[in-house]
């Protein structure tokens, strides 16, 4: 049996990275200021808009490995090449699947 042919222009495809614990199903994201300051004109129009603190902020889930040590909020993780601190992990079970695991990342300008 052949394997799927692709053709015309290359794409991104999946994840941006496989996990160490958690076997990732799905990422997301996201690239926005934490600072957003608008100025108006006498009319109400836009005329100046500062964005600061460029922030990458992510969520990944994946189905948890077995005897794997999942890492705890306010360490550092690298996913996709960027290193993220952990904002919050999340783990799901049910007694008809596997348990799996969410974490929110955030990636600040400033902060290498």
């Amino acid at each position: 049996m052949a394997l799927p042919q692709t053709y015309g222009v290359s794409h991104v495809f999946g994840v941006l990275d496989s996990g160490i614990f958690v076997t990732i199903q799905t990422d997301s994201v996201d690239q926005k200021p934490a600072l957003d300051v608008e100025v108006m004109d006498e009319t109400g129009r836009v005329i100046t808009d500062r964005l600061d603190d460029q922030r990458l902020e992510t969520t990944m889930s994946g189905v948890l490995k077995t005897g794997s040590d999942i890492p705890e909020a306010g360490l550092r993780f690298n996913y996709g090449g960027v290193l993220y601190i952990i904002k919050g992990v999340t783990n799901d079970g049910a007694n008809n699947a596997f348990r799996k695991v969410t974490m929110k990342l955030v990636k600040y300008q400033e902060i290498a």
